[in-house]
């Protein structure tokens, strides 16, 4: 299967997820940059990094964290884990990895 497209297909996926919840989302398509996905809703953001079956490696987070820092207080930063097969994605905050 092709990564990029499997990818985008979950990033879709999560997007969708998200709609229904009420949030407004953007999609950074093909931008390489270190969110897939800006959820907005009233109460605040959420960033999120959208990852098939692993969890983002220790450089990623680390440009995760980097880009936390210019965030407003209100931002959650988040990555969502679609494991194959699975109807919901696994959730962590950055906060949560060591």
């Amino acid at each position: 299967m092709n990564c990029k497209a499997k990818g985008a297909r979950l990033e879709r996926k999560t997007i969708k997820m998200l709609q229904s919840a009420g949030y407004i989302c953007i999609r950074s398509a093909a931008s390489l940059g270190v969110f897939d996905i800006l959820a907005i809703n009233p109460l605040g953001i959420r960033a999120i990094q959208v990852k098939a079956n692993t969890w983002p490696r220790p450089d990623e987070r680390e440009s995760m964290r980097n880009a936390a820092a210019s965030m407003p207080p209100n931002a959650l930063i988040e990555c969502w884990r679609w494991n194959d097969n699975a109807r919901e994605p696994v959730i962590k905050l950055l906060d949560e990895f060591n």
